[in-house]
């Protein structure tokens, strides 16, 4: 079943304006929208990923009036290809967005492995892949991706990163580095955000106990122990459920004293929380760029 979208969710999906898409309408005939019983335009899922398509081409260089001319099958060729365009992010996201909804391993693959030739692993991670992770979020909450396409683009997503930080050394002293424990909590399986964290840290110079998905907060305690280390970061994107976020935190405050434990914490589930009862333990960030600033201080 398609889903619906207005034009300012092709924006927000896309990074094109709402009124050049409405051009390009008007002009190319590159879409042609559904309309309502009431005469409200709207989109699916074609259409999105069409804009998707061309967004890539347009973003990389090419004129949209050129674009206009292009067949499908040249389209797509086009869009394996625009990893060779210098200088713009956007592009190469676009084309893993499309990837992720197609199914296209191959497309991935081929514009991933450009920007590591183009960019090199830290630029490629952060501004692209690190970017793209963040608007998954955007996709999933606007119904253009469900559970297997986040499953699909996930495999491949940890694939890359467990061979790139496989390769990632570890600090040749100890003496600036710090050491921390990456973990989601119980029920929480949307891993890409923490793994692009795992990779970060060990970047620059720290040491990482990955602990992954799903862990009860009573398993950290036991890790702590045994490791003495006394930092831990996670995400919570689904989990905990925003009403039991309180009851998680309290949970901390007492089982981790706060003058010797530091918990740093950011995910879509702090998006309308408020509290002014924080355990001190804890540092909520608004985004991963956010929480990585802790790390980098």
């Amino acid at each position: 079943m398609n889903s619906k979208y207005s034009i300012k969710d092709l924006e927000k999906l896309s990074g094109i304006k709402a009124h050049t898409l409405r051009a390009w309408e008007q002009r190319y005939n590159l879409i042609e929208p559904h309309r309502t019983d009431t005469n409200i335009r709207y989109y699916i899922d074609d259409h999105l990923k069409k804009i998707l398509n061309i967004a890539v081409l347009v973003k990389s260089g090419m004129r949209i009036s050129k674009v206009a001319e292009l067949s499908p099958e040249e389209i797509r060729s086009a869009v394996i290809d625009a990893g060779r365009y210098q200088g713009n992010y956007e592009s190469q996201i676009n084309a893993f967005k499309i990837a992720m909804i197609d199914y296209d391993e191959y497309l991935f693959d081929s514009v991933f492995n450009k920007c590591l030739i183009q960019f090199g692993t830290d630029e490629t991670l952060t501004k692209i892949l690190g970017e793209f992770i963040r608007q998954i979020g955007l996709l999933w909450q606007a119904g253009a991706i469900n559970v297997s396409n986040e499953h699909f683009i996930s495999s491949l997503v940890k694939q890359k990163l467990f061979a790139i930080i496989d390769q990632t050394m570890l600090p040749q002293t100890k003496d600036k580095s710090k050491s921390y424990v990456l973990y989601l909590p119980a029920d929480e399986l949307h891993e890409l955000g923490l793994l692009y964290l795992y990779y970060y840290l060990k970047k620059i110079g720290h040491r990482v106990i990955y602990l992954g998905q799903s862990v009860p907060i009573d398993y950290l305690k036991e890790v702590s122990e045994k490791t003495e280390v006394d930092q831990f970061v996670s995400i919570f994107t689904t989990t905990p459920h925003f009403d039991e976020i309180d009851q998680y935190f309290e949970k901390i405050a007492e089982m981790f004293d706060q003058d010797n434990y530091r918990f740093f914490l950011t995910g879509i589930q702090f998006g309308n929380y408020k509290s002014d009862k924080l355990p001190e333990q804890i540092e909520l960030a608004a985004n991963i760029e956010h929480l990585k600033s802790f790390f980098a201080t």
